[in-house]
């Protein structure tokens, strides 16, 4: 028998030998596939880069800017082929496409007024198996989120390609060159963004509502318009009454004592508000008695600070962008820190003119107008009507953390109740839902629960027609979850059922409030 192993061990060599040409093969037809993208042809677009990246062991993408809000994943370990290009000479964008496709393409949004490809998103996405797809929606700011400069007389669309136009023309590109290379169109597509990112998927369902199947919005920044008057109309304030202003300390004072007063209106006292609407903290608690000084507020800065907490309404009657919850430290009570810009993006497409009548005596109900008209619709992503995205099948999943100092979770409610005046809360049901998500900061971090696969539950209802109940949240440390609570969504709310673990989201049950 003996004589019978050399040849038995030549056979797996050779069959060996055979495996691995055969994988060799496959990987160079991969390679090939993916360069071939490289003289793929569509009208205003232009192809830089296609090419297949095999990490060994992990592939770290680009360095950007600044840091994004999505993914915190410093590289992938996924092999791809990678295709960077050009739509409409200004527009730059890439599209990885996973060996192992889930059938999906997803396309991820922006944070601040940024102008850079988001790498860590795109890696999170390729990580899920999707075709994955990111645009720097015309322009390059290269030193920080919040740059004005790209704004540029000499090129007039690139606002409105931050706006909305980037991120369309980049979908039918980029799916285009996916279907190119599997052979097959994406079964699905989904946009995944917050903040910039949020508002761009809400104008993509307004503006393109055939664009995506689901679409997936963090702490969004739409009703930008109001948004960018709020600086002015906060600045008017500080003008008429300067004794109203607040220093970091006393903005600690309010959020501190707020969290102390709202927290255990929902039946455990963690250090979270849970549901802000539903507490009635008045900033006249705080007021100073009879000689007192120190840390307790003037009449003129509790005046001030009733205004600019919650919902805000003018002097004629006009809804206003909304202030943060009680218990956040308002950014916007602050002096900005020397050599900060101050201006709002706006102010860089208004007349010399009105600009300066903004600057020196703004008048919400006689300026707001105005700039609405002029730009809600290249920037606002604020109409209520989705009918035409309800008509396609497509479905929205928003939330919005109830701790965000940077943009109001007032405003994600509004648009919520708008769009069911609009439309109506049984149609509204079926392809919208809003989920506030407590003690979450600016699309994460916080003191609360903020870790959710959101994704997953959007794509149920998509792709089987099964809505999305409660959600379940985590707070993580290193290696463990030690806090779980249901997101609800609005507007339901989270109330501890009187007995188990309080860090523990079965405790808990989604209730309409009382």
């Amino acid at each position: 028998m003996g004589r019978w192993i050399p040849a038995m061990l030549a056979m797996i060599m050779v069959a060996s030998v055979s495996s691995g040409a055969r994988a060799q093969s496959v990987a160079e037809d991969r390679a090939a596939s993916c360069a071939a993208l490289a003289g793929f042809e569509r009208e205003d677009l232009t192809i830089e880069t296609a090419e297949q990246v095999n990490p060994p062991p992990r592939w770290a993408f680009p360095p950007s800017p600044f840091n994004f809000f999505a993914g915190p994943n410093p590289g992938t370990g996924q092999e791809f082929c990678r295709v960077a290009g050009i739509v409409e000479d200004e527009i730059r964008f890439e599209l990885w496409l996973p060996v192992q496709w889930n059938g999906r393409y997803q396309q991820v949004g922006n944070g601040g007024y940024s102008g850079a490809i988001n790498y860590p998103a795109l890696s999170e996405g390729l990580d899920g198996g999707y075709a994955v797809a990111s645009t720097d929606t015309g322009h390059q700011t290269p030193d920080n989120v919040f740059e004005t400069g790209w704004i540029d007389d000499a090129h007039p669309r690139r606002v409105e390609n931050f706006g909305h136009r980037a991120h369309h023309l980049v979908t039918h590109a980029a799916r285009a060159l996916t279907t190119e290379y599997y052979g097959e169109e994406p079964r699905y597509s989904y946009f995944n963004g917050c903040s910039s990112g949020g508002w761009q998927g809400m104008s993509e369902a307004q503006l393109y509502p055939e664009d995506y199947d689901g679409i997936l919005a963090g702490a969004p920044a739409n009703n930008f318009v109001r948004l960018q008057m709020r600086g002015f109309w906060l600045d008017r304030l500080d003008r008429d009454n300067p004794g109203g202003a607040f220093s970091m300390e006393m903005s600690q004072l309010i959020a501190q004592r707020a969290t102390a007063y709202c927290d255990p209106r929902d039946g455990v006292t963690d250090g979270i508000i849970s549901h802000p609407e539903q507490c009635d903290f008045d900033p006249a608690m705080l007021a100073c008695g009879d000689g007192e000084e120190g840390l307790c507020l003037t009449p003129a800065q509790v005046e001030r600070a009733r205004l600019v907490y919650g919902p805000v309404t003018s002097v004629g009657g006009q809804s206003m962008y909304p202030g943060n919850a009680v218990g956040v430290i308002d950014r916007f009570f602050l002096p900005a820190p020397p050599g900060e810009e101050s201006l709002p993006m706006i102010a860089y497409l208004i007349p010399g003119a009105i600009l300066e009548r903004l600057q020196t005596a703004f008048d919400f109900d006689r300026d707001t107008p105005e700039l609405f008209d002029r730009f809600s619709a290249m920037l606002g992503a604020y109409d209520p009507d989705l009918s035409a995205f309800a008509a396609h099948g497509g479905k929205m999943m928003v939330y919005h953390g109830w701790t965000d100092a940077l943009l109001s979770p007032y405003n994600s409610i509004d648009y919520f109740d708008r769009v069911g005046d609009a439309m109506g809360a049984d149609a509204r049901a079926q392809f919208y839902r809003l989920y506030m998500v407590p003690g979450m900061d600016h699309c994460r971090g916080g003191v609360g629960p903020d870790r959710f696969d959101m994704l997953s539950a959007l794509e149920r209802w998509v792709e089987q027609d099964n809505p999305p109940d409660r959600i379940t949240a985590e707070y993580r440390r290193p290696g463990e979850a030690y806090r779980t609570r249901p997101l609800c969504p609005h507007p339901q709310i989270a109330v501890y059922r009187g007995e188990g673990n309080s860090d523990d989201a079965a405790s808990f049950a989604c209730r309409l409030p009382e």
